[in-house]
């Protein structure tokens, strides 16, 4: 019975401690139309907040020419990647692809500051 017990509060625990951890996400978007490309990082609200993370060390905004460029600069900050899609539009004479990336990082809380 104690060990019941006990399994209960470590599955409890763990539980508490996942549900406490902070995530924030971001998307990668890349288009292809025609063999143009472009990529952006959209961080939405939180755009300003991150805007460091896309600048090189000389303070300009950074320009990237593929996704795993721009995910590559996102790794050195913590960033993993959750998920992917592609959006295809078009006609047989035009076909237009997006890319998206959605990625995320763990956010320290006011207690982990500490």
């Amino acid at each position: 019975m104690k060990k019941v017990v006990l399994l209960l509060f470590v599955i409890f625990g763990i539980v508490i401690a996942s549900l406490a951890q902070n995530k924030v996400y971001a998307e990668i978007v890349g288009n292809e139309y025609s063999g143009a490309g472009s990529v952006k990082v959209e961080f939405g609200k939180n755009s300003q907040r991150f805007a460091y993370m896309l600048k090189d060390e000389n303070g300009r905004k950074m320009h990237f020419g593929t996704m795993v460029d721009a995910m590559n600069q996102l790794a050195k900050f913590g960033w993993e990647l959750e998920n992917t899609y592609v959006d295809v539009d078009g006609d047989l004479d035009r076909i237009a692809s997006e890319y998206h990336w959605i990625v995320s990082r763990k956010e320290k809380t006011e207690e982990d500051k500490d």
